[in-house]
């Protein structure tokens, strides 16, 4: 059996169906294997860093693992920023690359390269990585593959990259083996129990419990089943930005997303200077998550954190770590034993959901008395026509903070975002690669510069038809640098605005020149065209032009806590709330 096709049809037996990448010299054979296998799609992207963006959307609207491939050389290099993106938000995703036959090598030390388009992408994508290897002998391939892909899908999930010489694509496997095993840390069940006692317990003597959860919670399942909980115990649930569509939006326990600069203002009162007790599933609570004061958070609250990565579980949040509990478990075996937990919640309990939703309403009020947050209004607007979708790629930018604030999400609506990487250019091609994990209409919103970054898998979804509704909100400026630019540099738009160093192209006339239906519309219109618009066939960009200074609110004043923001709520409001 020739390698490739062995390759191909392993990952076919492990349910990925759909390959990303772009053809060249040194991956021929593993795209012909592709093209060759009757359960197997190939999707050519225009840059090698569309189709590692297209594996991570998928991969993250799937809850699956995923595939993208790269000739050598440059085209190696350009999935990288995919690689890293996969790696810093815990996606399963197996990156293939071609490379210089193995007889090519010199062996003379100190070499700059050994060949055309060479390059030691082994050296280049170890840091963020969780296994990479370059098949040097065929016999090796087999056992390889397979524990590249276990260690993808298992513990903290992440990317592996196989780097594959083309005499290795061409040769011959002997014996294919499609389901090895391996040793894998044996779950400390005691720890597990622990774990489950300690949030039982807690729970019990708390009077203000809050559920804190992250990207961590590691299957859909297991943030179900986190959900029912906290119906059951009466207890508000806040997200990270990764897991925000995990709650959907009108569910009486969702009380928003956590965020040191821009998290909603009632999530950020609640956790910081509400609650008594944080409990904390797979979320790093980082300081892009709870402010760079890090030992001001929730001062007043004990915190249980259950986390399968111990490096994470490293950082205290509190001094010292005093009034913290830290248990390294996978998530979901501590959900499963919380299911037999039985105890009555007390009228204390309700009237603290109640104080909650009293936080919740009146800054809720505060904002929508904000008049900046206009382009938040819109996108909520918007998130009515884009109901029926079964996922939406959010870029990076103002607009994915307007996005996680005000997108109305619904149940089983999956919002991707990259997070820890926040790489701008990643909406319109995780959008595609949602489209097939899903096969079902998907949406992308993106701001100007963003949108600009991988405009060129614009052909990608026209050649394929992929019934996408695009979002491009248009302020001409890179707008999140600008504010920044305003309040520290002395308003010096440098590379952020045009006549400046930036400019943005004319984006309704581009998506026409490329076949696709477009339309441009100021934000004030948006409501009247959009219904209409979203609701034809096939692909369909909609621009949508802002003033050039917008801005992304709340935020959060450098030296603030998180939960007093600007614009500042009025004082009697504030303080009002501080007492409840």
């Amino acid at each position: 059996m020739k390698l490739t096709d062995y390759v191909v049809a392993f990952l076919e037996k492990k349910g990925i169906h759909d390959f990303f990448g772009y053809q060249g010299t040194m991956i021929a054979h593993l795209v012909d294997s592709i093209e060759k296998n009757p359960d197997t799609n190939n999707h050519s992207c225009y840059n090698e860093q569309g189709a590692s963006f297209a594996a991570c959307g998928y991969a993250q609207a799937k809850d699956a693992c995923a595939c993208a491939y790269a000739t050598s050389g440059p085209g190696a290099v350009n999935l990288l920023s995919g690689v890293a993106n996969a790696y810093f938000d815990s996606l399963p995703v197996i990156f293939l690359t071609g490379q210089l036959n193995t007889y090519e090598y010199s062996g003379i030390e100190g070499l700059r390269q050994q060949g055309f388009q060479e390059i030691d992408i082994v050296s280049m994508a170890k840091p963020v990585t969780k296994y990479c290897i370059q098949i040097r002998e065929p016999k090796d391939i087999v056992r390889e593959l397979n524990k590249a892909y276990h260690i993808a899908v298992t513990g903290r999930k992440g990317p592996v990259l196989i780097d594959l010489p083309m005499n290795i694509q061409r040769s011959e496997v002997e014996n294919p083996v499609y389901d090895m095993e391996f040793e894998t840390e044996k779950a400390d069940e005691a720890l597990n129990e622990q774990a489950a006692k300690a949030v039982e317990e807690a729970l019990r003597k708390a009077k203000r419990p809050v559920i804190m959860m992250g990207h961590g919670v590691d299957s859909r399942e297991s943030k179900r089943a986190l959900l029912r909980f906290a119906e059951k115990y009466q207890i508000p649930v806040i997200t990270s930005v990764l897991a925000k569509s995990t709650v959907p939006y009108d569910h009486p326990m969702n009380f928003g997303c956590i965020g040191g600069a821009y998290g909603h203002r009632y999530a950020n009162m609640i956790a910081n200077a509400k609650a008594d007790l944080l409990l904390c599933f797979g979320i790093s609570l980082c300081t892009r998550q709870i402010g760079v004061k890090v030992h001001e958070f929730a001062k007043g609250a004990e915190i249980i954190r259950i986390d399968i990565d111990k490096y994470n579980l490293k950082r205290d949040i509190h001094e010292n770590g005093a009034g913290e509990q830290k248990f390294c478990v996978n998530t979901a075996a501590v959900i499963q034993r919380l299911k037999g937990m039985e105890f009555n919640v007390s009228e204390e309990r309700q009237e603290w959901v109640q104080v909650c939703n009293e936080i919740k309403e009146n800054l809720q009020a505060v904002d929508e008395q904000t008049p900046e947050r206009y382009p938040n209004r819109m996108l909520a607007a918007l998130s009515d026509c884009l109901k029926d979708t079964s996922a939406i790629a959010v870029d990076v930018g103002q607009h994915m903070v307007w996005s996680y604030q005000s997108f109305k999400n619904r149940e089983g609506q999956a919002m991707l975002f990259s997070g820890g990487h926040g790489a701008m250019g990643y909406a319109l091609p995780a959008a595609i690669g949602a489209y097939y994990a899903t096969g079902k209409p998907v949406a992308c919103i993106c701001g100007d510069g963003a949108f600009q970054m991988n405009i060129q898998e614009l052909q990608w979804v026209k050649r394929e038809n992929i019934p996408l509704k695009m979002i491009v909100t248009n302020n001409g400026a890179l707008g999140m640098i600008r504010h920044l630019q305003r309040d520290y540099f002395n308003c010096l738009f440098a590379g952020t605005s045009d006549g400046c160093g930036f400019s943005s192209c004319d984006f309704y006339k581009v998506a026409q020149a490329y076949g696709i239906a477009a339309e441009r519309v100021q934000c004030e219109d948006v409501s009247k065209l959009a219904e209409e618009f979203f609701a034809g066939e096939g692909p369909r960009l909609l621009e949508i032009m802002l003033e050039h200074g917008t801005f992304a609110y709340p935020k959060t004043c450098l030296g603030e806590p998180i939960h007093n923001q600007q614009p500042y709520a009025p004082r009697d409001v504030y303080e009002n709330l501080m007492k409840l």
